[in-house]
Formats: C-alpha cells, structure tokens, sequence
C-alpha cells in the first residue's frame, strides 16, 4: 500500500528537498575552495624568489652548478658540477614538491625517486630552515620555462594529497 500525497504536499516536499540541499551546498562550497591553496613553491612570489637564489649560490651551486643564467661566468669555470643540473637540462622538474623538500631536508627521496647515497647528498635540514629549503626549491622553479613548469604542475596534481601534509609539518614562517 503507497502512501496517498496530494499535489501541494508533494510541491512542498520538492521544494523544501532543493532550499535544503542549497543551504548544504552553501555551507560546505567555502570549506571545499579552501583545499585549493597556494602550491609549496612559491615560484612566482619575488622575495621568495630572491631569498632562494642567494642561499642556491651559497649552498647548492658548488655541486648542482648555477642556473638561470645570473651568476659570473667566471665562477662558473671554477666549479666542478657533481650533482643533477636544476635547470632546464635536469630532472628535478619530474618530482613532486613533498619529494623534492624531503631530499633537499634529510638526503632521502622517497620510492618514486632513485637512491641516493649519503655521499651524493648532504642532509640540509639542519643547515637550513623549512622556510629556507621551500626558497631554493621556489628558486628553482623560477628559472624553468613555462612549459616544465606547467609539466611539474600537472605532476604535482597525482601528489597533492602528499604535497598538503608535507606543507603542514613544515615550518615556513619567515626567518
């Protein structure tokens, strides 16, 4: 036996149905936006930018050799390059953001990435802050064209749920 609804109630039903799931929308649409922040490299921003290309000189560039073209060509020649190039002509740009901190920070890279022996590469995380190795590594990106970088995006998206822990257990506030 069906239960007899006359036409305005069963108006009413609908109606009361949509104003709800509006209401639902209205209040869970601001919490759903939030999960698109800022990405962790903050390539575009120029003080970041600037603090993450001195530190790269100091720090990096005596192994991984300068990019973007900013340094002496002079120093250049005196630097015997050992490590990965970070420029348009390496690999960095194949990693996802979190793997990139975790190697930068400890000398470890996660299973997507190959081993890398203690000698290869030295654990910054002690040498530098969270909000430091997050400058070098927005550095980096800085200098890739838009086409790698618009490629590291797209890989970043298979690993945002990765990408949004590592963002909260870092410290970036400013040095």
């Amino acid at each position: 036996m069906g239960i007899l609804v006359s036409k305005p109630t069963e108006i009413a039903l609908v109606v009361t149905a949509m104003v709800l799931i509006g209401v639902a929308f209205t209040l869970v649409y601001p919490h759903l936006s939030e999960r698109s922040e800022e990405p962790l490299l903050d390539w575009e921003n120029t003080a970041v930018v600037a603090r993450g290309a001195t530190l790269y000189a100091e720090q990096c560039s005596s192994c991984h050799g300068y990019i973007g073209g900013s340094q002496d060509t002079n120093d250049m020649n005196n630097i015997r390059v050992s490590a990965p190039s970070h420029g348009a002509d390496g690999h960095t740009w194949e990693h996802p953001d979190f793997a990139l901190v975790q190697l930068t920070k400890t000398g470890e890279v996660a299973d997507l990435c190959r081993d890398v022996s203690e000698s290869e590469m030295p654990e910054f995380g002690q040498a530098l802050s969270d909000r430091e190795i997050v400058d070098v590594l927005s550095y980096i990106k800085s200098t890739w064209s838009e086409n790698i970088r618009v490629r590291h995006d797209e890989i970043n998206l298979l690993y945002e749920g990765q990408n949004t822990a590592v963002r909260e257990l870092l410290d970036l506030s400013d040095t």
